[in-house]
């Protein structure tokens, strides 16, 4: 079973984490394609996925395939 609860996807493909408290997790926060298969190796069943949306200040959930293959067209 994993530790990673939260995972948040930056402008710039920067990746943060969190546990299932809300605490960071910085050995899995990076650049997307440096981290993710740490990450995928390292979730809870019950992990959630969040995308940046620039402009507004919020996040979107996702699905994990949509975090996995989300292609910013902002940058």
């Amino acid at each position: 079973m994993g530790i990673i609860k939260t995972v948040y996807r930056l402008r710039g493909d920067q990746v943060v984490t969190f546990d299932g408290e809300g605490l960071p997790l910085r050995q899995f926060d990076g650049l997307f394609e440096f981290v993710k298969d740490e990450i995928l190796k390292n979730l809870t069943d019950d992990a959630e996925f969040f995308i940046a949306t620039w402009g507004q200040g919020n996040f979107d959930k996702v699905t994990r395939e949509q975090w996995l293959n989300y292609v910013r067209k902002d940058e």
